[in-house]
């Protein structure tokens, strides 16, 4: 009998299984590295937009290099362009055949950019993905920290309490800590909180009121290391998270929806193997939803707070759309005369605005930290492309310049030599 009732008082305070990281490759590293590194996670993205930019510049330079000097062989050939259109003018199929002889006696080449652009594209994707499963990873290392300060609370607690009369036993296997409740109960903080708990619900027993009480003070141990560890983590200026849009609809703390959306396509290393979302809760109950309801639980203001204000929205779509500008305008030639009905110009800017339109997608559906990535990259490329165009431009006008010297050199001399040859035979002349 009275083993009955010891059982009957038994209560169990439970921890939550162990936490995993989600698998990085090379470039993930880097990031993390750079992160880490300087100690600001916008300073690091920001780092990480130059680093990938230098990479890729050899194969940026060589494009728009080559596209520059199209345009202005394309301009040195206008007058002609021009006659071809009016000549062809009905007739798109001659006139196309034309232009393409005359690109081949001029020396211009449309396709001479194509291999650097799609080598810097191919670039451009493999980072793009291993920055968005670093944002993935920063997600779940952020909610991994939450568990282990409500782990280390809740087992601080239970530890302290081993030597007490209340513990009864421990099991490893479940991570279960199991105490008397009579005897807890009658500990005076305890016996506050599960009074309070069970005057306010009737149907609360004192066995859930003291599991309750473990939960709360590990709740607050959660909130703790939130403003303290992972907001350092997260925010950059006047973004709460990064790793969420920097929108008025968007929160500092995802709801578990959000969570699992953002997580569910990357593996979570597992010591030496992988699993994936739903494979991981073989081995450990942390990324269910019940557990990250319990871990969140207090953060209600941050499930609510704006996480941004448009700015970094705004910012990507305004650079993209400055830099497609400047671009299309060191093509103007190309776009003029790529059809006889002077359409490719149109076409032109339909594809600007269709890029806009593309990048404004991406702002609202990525993370904070992928829009800073997209403005450091439409930056330097709009340095880039205005710098390399004065440079070319610069160059071919001293070949030009160089050219006249030479072709007046030549006729300077031409006429030297014809006064000296006509001074020799009228000196010839006199002579005889």
């Amino acid at each position: 009998m009275e083993l009955f009732n010891l059982l009957s008082n038994e209560v169990g305070i439970a921890l939550f299984g162990n936490t995993y990281d989600i698998s990085l490759n090379w470039i993930g590293m880097l990031i993390r590295w750079l992160i880490t590194g300087v100690g600001s996670v916008g300073i690091g993205i920001i780092l990480f937009s130059i680093i990938l930019k230098v990479i890729v510049l050899p194969f940026d330079v060589h494009q728009r290099i080559s596209m520059r000097k199209q345009n202005l062989k394309m301009k040195e050939n206008q007058a002609r362009m021009e006659k071809l259109q009016k000549q062809y003018a009905n007739d798109k199929d001659k006139y196309n055949q034309k232009v393409m002889e005359m690109y081949k006696e001029s020396g211009i080449s449309m396709f001479s950019s194509c291999l650097p652009m799609i080598l810097s594209l191919i670039i451009f994707i493999v980072a793009i993905n291993a920055f968005n499963a670093y944002s993935q990873y920063a997600n779940v290392e952020n909610y991994n920290d939450m568990v282990d300060a409500y782990n280390a609370k809740v087992e601080s607690l239970c530890k302290d309490l081993e030597t007490d009369e209340a513990f009864l036993r421990y099991d490893e296997t479940q991570k279960v800590y199991f105490f008397d409740a009579d005897k807890l109960y009658a500990k005076e903080e305890i016996k506050s909180f599960v009074d309070g708990a069970t005057s306010a619900d009737a149907n609360k027993t004192k066995e859930s009121a003291i599991k309750e009480y473990f939960m709360n003070e590990g709740q607050k141990a959660v909130v703790s290391a939130y403003e303290t560890e992972v907001v350092k983590h997260t925010s950059f200026l006047w973004i709460k998270n990064i790793w969420a849009t920097d929108a008025s609809y968007k929160h500092p703390v995802l709801e578990f929806s959000e969570f699992k959306m953002e997580v569910e396509r990357q593996n979570f290393q597992v010591g030496d193997k992988t699993a994936g979302f739903a494979g991981v809760a073989e081995y450990t109950n942390v990324y269910e939803e019940d557990t990250y309801k319990i871990i969140t639980q207090q953060l209600t203001t941050q499930k609510k707070q704006a996480n941004g204000y448009y700015i970094l929205i705004v910012l990507s779509i305004g650079t993209i759309l400055l830099q497609q500008w400047i671009s299309m305008r060191g093509q103007k030639e190309q776009q003029k005369y790529s059809s006889v009905d002077g359409q490719g110009a149109s076409q032109q800017k339909m594809t600007m605005i269709i890029m806009t339109g593309m990048f404004a997608i991406f702002s609202f559906m990525y993370s904070s930290a992928f829009s800073i990535y997209m403005i450091m990259s439409n930056v330097l490329s709009l340095i880039s492309t205005i710098a390399i165009n004065k440079l070319v431009d610069i160059s071919e006008r001293k070949k030009e310049e160089k050219a006249l010297v030479e072709k007046y050199n030549k006729r300077f001399a031409y006429r030297t030599a014809q006064e000296s040859g006509s001074k020799t035979q009228n000196k010839n002349k006199k002579n005889k």
